[in-house]
């Protein structure tokens, strides 16, 4: 069930830019609370999202579509900035990382692959470029986690996922691990010699391709998924 709130939340488009990303995010809580942070204007840090989705299923329209709705923050993604001009942001209702981060029910999942099929029709989305706020701020955001089914959501048509059997040499480094996460469209600055970001960009790659396996380090099944990913990418084009 669609249901329109409207949120104030929201300016104009940068010049020349054109909707690209379908960004996926948690709330972190429950419905109520969800629908007051998105349309509060009146908050220090204003936020909003175009769509938000509850756990029973009902679409909730905040913002409309031509609109620069606030949901990704500073965050990159291909070397682009300003993730908010060139993406549709959606906001699930779940209570996010902590005790009660649970999975995402079935109803909820079937409403958010509906609109995003939508989405992904009208704009000409590619597959590559449906990802989560971990992935574009890996840093600051881990949602919406490794609960969240992408391997489903790629059985019916959206996003991505790497293929299984894949088995590359093993003698992978961090070094062709980090080149390879850049190519894909991560934020990583391999001259920052910072461990902490190179851990948060591996964690939400782990999340998101290989969510049995988030370690924070490299490891065999990172870099199996990653060439995976880059053979079906650049094949696609």
């Amino acid at each position: 069930m669609y249901r329109n709130f409207c949120s104030f939340n929201h300016n104009t488009r940068a010049p020349q830019a054109s909707i690209r990303y379908l960004i996926y995010h948690y709330t972190a809580c429950d419905l109520a609370t969800s629908l007051k942070i998105l349309c509060d204007d009146e908050a220090d840090n204003p936020v909003s999202a175009h769509y938000l989705i509850d756990e029973n299923g009902d679409i909730y329209q905040l913002v409309d579509e031509e609109k620069r709705a606030w949901h990704a923050g500073k965050s990159s993604w291909e070397g682009r900035e300003d993730i908010n001009s060139w993406s549709i942001g959606i906001e699930l209702v779940n209570p996010g990382h902590g005790p009660h981060y649970r999975p995402f029910p079935q109803a909820q999942m079937e409403a958010l692959a509906h609109l995003s099929l939508q989405l992904i029709n009208r704009y000409q989305i590619k597959p590559w470029h449906v990802l989560g706020h971990a992935d574009i701020a890996p840093t600051r955001k881990v949602d919406p986690g490794e609960l969240f089914d992408w391997k489903w959501l790629a059985s019916q048509g959206i996003g991505i996922m790497p293929s299984l059997g894949i088995s590359p040499a093993s003698d992978y480094s961090l070094e062709m691990i980090q080149k390879l996460l850049k190519q894909y469209g991560y934020e990583v600055d391999s001259s920052k010699g910072n461990d902490s970001h190179i851990q948060a960009v591996l964690r939400a790659f782990q999340m998101h391709f290989t969510p049995s396996h988030v370690t924070k380090k490299p490891n065999i099944e990172t870099y199996s998924a990653l060439l995976s990913l880059l053979e079906k990418k650049n094949k696609k084009g």
